[in-house]
């Protein structure tokens, strides 16, 4: 619930090891030492750094894998929901529109109870084409099984990836996951990373070893089978259901014992920053945030009493600890780069969760979302706006409505 500690023991960034790499390389870099058996790529930009690094660091041979090129993004999914099936190791990813197409095979897999790993470099959906960052596509996924992890900046999206095979492979989860990657915010832009130590990860991350594979040698296994309703589907969900619910505490003992394995320590759900006196709050996901806490910060030193609040999965959503964080806040904000049209209230799927975590709260803030779409980047300036709207909230001004689309060129109708 508190903010990231300091690197146990401190590292310094001139410390002979250190690397300057982007979010693609670097998250490559850890997919290479979790010592993973099948990669499926299909390009698409911007998640596509990532499958060239591990192109060339097999033809390299740095270490050994099969990766396979698809013909479509549906076949990249298959191909690892298959092979995770049978007990392989298994890496993939996607972005945008392609993602979309792919949902046939990220639907059965959820459903399949396979531990696939994927990476998401979140972009904004065509048409038309566009790159910019937008979280529409990674946001589609989160009622369909998977976990969803979101790192701020590119050392925490390379220790996501490993952390996601020790909990997706749990025998008490055993369900894919994916890593949300801020696309060009974190998968393009270099920053210095300590990387990732093939003994270490050895040690954190045992081999997979499922309860359960499809081999011949083991018996008769089904998995993602077709069945009548009236069989198990009811009860195949529920499975589902007690698996996220017991991913909760796995996470927890996951990234506690990262921390001993590298000395960087994590809060597992949420890194919040000084809400211990918050009167307002803003509250998002993603590489924005280092914005959204330098916003914060400056305000503080003029006497605002501000935090911020970063979730760091989307799935399981961490309500509870959500909402002991915001009880005493008067007034908090959205930060997000999705929207759901025709929703209530015409705001984002993260707004809608946050309201739920918070409405059984005999007080809980007054909330408001803050929309950031179509690709436009935002800038410091309109995370400032987001808090003076905060601001007045809290001076008893009430809002003229929910949702406020701070880039929007023109008059926000």
């Amino acid at each position: 619930m508190c903010a990231r500690t300091e690197l146990i023991p401190p590292v310094s960034k001139e410390k002979p090891g250190y690397k300057v790499w982007n979010g693609a390389r670097a998250i490559a870099e850890a997919v290479k030492v979790a010592d993973v058996d099948v990669i499926s790529a299909y390009p698409i930009r911007p998640y596509t750094g990532i499958m060239n690094a591990l192109a060339k660091m097999l033809a390299d041979g740095e270490f050994k894998a099969e990766i396979i090129i698809a013909d479509s993004e549906h076949s990249q999914f298959e191909i690892v929901k298959h092979a995770s099936a049978t007990g392989a190791r298994t890496f993939v990813g996607s972005s945008g529109v392609g993602l979309l197409y792919a949902f046939e095979a990220v639907t059965a897999t959820g459903l399949g109870s396979v531990p696939v790993v994927g990476v998401i470099g979140t972009r904004a959906l065509d048409d038309p084409g566009n790159f910019g960052m937008e979280w529409t596509d990674i946001m589609t996924t989160r009622d369909l099984g998977w976990l969803i992890s979101w790192p701020m900046d590119v050392q925490e999206a390379t220790d996501m990836t490993i952390v996601a095979y020790r909990v997706a492979e749990d025998k008490s989860v055993l369900q894919p996951h994916f890593i949300a990657v801020d696309g060009a915010a974190i998968t393009h832009v270099s920053a210095p990373v300590i990387p990732p130590d093939k003994e270490t990860v050895a040690e954190f991350l045992p081999p997979y070893d499922p309860p359960y594979r499809i081999d011949p040698e083991e018996g008769a296994v089904t998995k993602a089978m077709h069945i009548a309703p009236s069989l198990i589907g009811t009860e195949q969900r529920k499975v589902i259901d007690y698996s996220f619910k017991r991913s909760m505490d796995v996470i927890v003992e996951a990234w506690n014992d990262f921390s001993k394995y590298t000395g960087r320590k994590y809060p597992p759900f949420i890194e919040s920053k000084n809400m211990e006196d918050a009167e307002i709050a803003l509250i998002g996901m993603g590489a924005y945030m280092k914005d959204v806490e330098f916003v914060a910060e400056n305000l503080r030193k003029e006497g605002i009493k501000i935090g911020t609040v970063r979730l760091r999965y989307l799935r399981p959503f961490p309500a509870e600890e959500l909402s002991k964080i915001l009880e005493d806040v008067q007034s908090a904000g959205v930060i997000e780069f999705a929207f759901s049209y025709g929703s209530p209230y015409r705001t984002g799927p993260l707004y809608h969760e946050l309201a739920t975590s918070l409405y059984h709260l005999d007080k809980r803030p007054k909330l408001l979302d803050f929309l950031f779409l179509g690709g436009r980047e935002p800038r410091t300036e309109h995370f400032k706006k987001a808090a003076e709207k905060l601001i007045d909230i809290k001076n008893g001004n009430l809002p003229e409505k929910r949702a406020y689309w701070l880039t929007l060129r023109g008059e926000d109708i």
